[in-house]
C-alpha cells in the first residue's frame, strides 16, 4: 500500500474485557470518545486479547462499524498489552496512528489539538495529551481536572468533556518532551517505519514508552506534549481501589501490587538496555540530555 492510498488515521486499541464493567468502559469511554472526535471516518483497529467476554467485545466492534472502518482481530491466547499493541500497529494502514488504552476517553477537541500540533511541524513525530490519570508524570497531568468519575452516565461524562472543551479552546503551544506516557499517543507512520514496533522485552508493559521515546528521538524525531488536549484515563473510582486519583489505568487502580511488580521488571529491562543512568529519566529535554539521552 502506497502512502497516497493509505487512510489518514488509524486508531489502535488493545482490549481485554473480563467483566461487564470493562466491556461497558470500552463502549461508553473509549469508543464514544473516539466517535466524538472523529469528524471523518477513521480506521479503528480493535485487538481483542482473548477476552473472556468475546461476544460483547465483538458486538462493540460491530456497532462501531456504523461510523468507522473497523479491523477486528482476536488473539488465540492472552498475549498482553505490548504484543496486542504491536499486532494492531502491524494491521493498521493509516498515515497517522493513534494508540490508546481501552480505559481512556478522548474529550471533544482532543484529537484535533494533537493533529494540529503535528501539522504545525513536520519534525514532530509523536504527541501525547494531558490527563487526570498520568501516574507520576507532572508534564502530562492536567491542572485542576474534575473529581473522580462516579458513573458512565451522560452528566458525569459531560464534566470531563466540558473541562476538555474549555482546555482545547486555549490554543496552548506544544511542549517538547523526551518520552510520552503510553495511555494515548499519536505518531506518524514514518516514526513506526524508522523506529520499529514496541520492544516486547518489556513483557506485559510499563516503561516501554520510555524506551520508545529514546529510540524515536535517536531516529531524529521530536516528541511533544499537547497541553490543550485532554484525555480522561482510568475508569471509575470504585470501592477497594487503594491507588490515588492520579494513578491512571484500571490495572494500577485495582491491582497496585501487580502493577508495581511489572514496573520494577520494566525498570530492570530498561537498565539492561541503557545502563543505570536511565533509571528515573525525566520527561523534560534538558533533564534527559543531562543523562546522556
Amino acid at each position: 500500500m502506497t502512502n497516497e492510498t493509505r487512510t489518514e488515521l488509524s486508531v489502535i486499541v488493545p482490549v481485554y474485557s473480563r467483566n461487564g464493567y470493562l466491556a461497558e468502559m470500552l463502549e461508553r469511554l473509549f469508543l464514544a470518545g473516539i466517535r466524538l472526535n472523529a469528524g471523518k471516518k477513521v480506521e479503528l483497529v480493535i485487538i481483542d486479547d482473548a477476552s473472556p467476554l468475546q461476544a460483547q467485545t465483538a458486538a462493540a466492534a460491530d456497532e462501531a462499524g456504523r461510523w468507522a472502518d473497523v479491523v477486528y482481530h482476536r488473539n488465540s491466547s492472552n498475549l498482553g498489552y505490548l504484543r496486542s499493541a504491536n499486532k494492531g500497529l502491524t494491521l493498521a494502514s493509516g498515515k497517522r496512528l493513534l494508540l490508546c488504552n481501552s480505559d481512556t476517553r478522548l474529550v471533544p477537541g482532543a484529537l484535533a489539538r494533537m493533529e494540529a500540533a503535528m501539522d504545525s511541524d513536520p519534525g514532530i513525530g509523536m504527541v501525547g495529551p494531558v490527563s487526570n490519570g498520568a501516574f507520576g508524570s507532572v508534564m502530562q497531568c492536567a491542572a485542576a481536572f474534575p473529581s473522580e468519575l462516579l458513573s458512565f452516565g451522560t452528566e458525569e461524562l459531560a464534566r470531563f468533556d466540558n473541562f476538555g472543551l474549555e482546555l482545547s479552546g486555549r490554543a496552548l503551544p506544544p511542549v517538547p518532551a523526551s518520552w510520552l506516557m503510553g495511555f494515548c499517543t499519536l505518531l506518524r507512520r514514518e516514526v513506526l517505519e524508522n523506529t520499529g514496533l514496541l520492544d516486547e522485552g518489556f513483557g506485559f508493559g510499563y516503561l516501554e514508552e520510555v524506551d520508545y521515546g529514546i529510540r524515536a528521538r535517536r531516529a531524529g524525531w521530536t516528541l511533544a506534549i499537547i497541553p490543550d488536549a485532554f484525555v480522561f484515563h482510568g475508569g471509575l473510582r470504585k470501592g477497594g481501589q487503594v491507588a490515588g486519583r492520579n494513578s491512571g489505568s484500571q490495572t494500577g487502580r485495582t491491582f497496585p501490587l501487580r502493577t508495581l511488580v511489572r514496573i520494577l521488571k520494566g525498570y530492570y529491562y530498561l537498565k539492561k538496555k541503557y545502563g543505570k543512568q536511565v533509571i528515573g529519566i525525566p520527561q523534560d529535554l534538558p533533564g534527559t540530555e543531562a543523562r546522556g539521552f
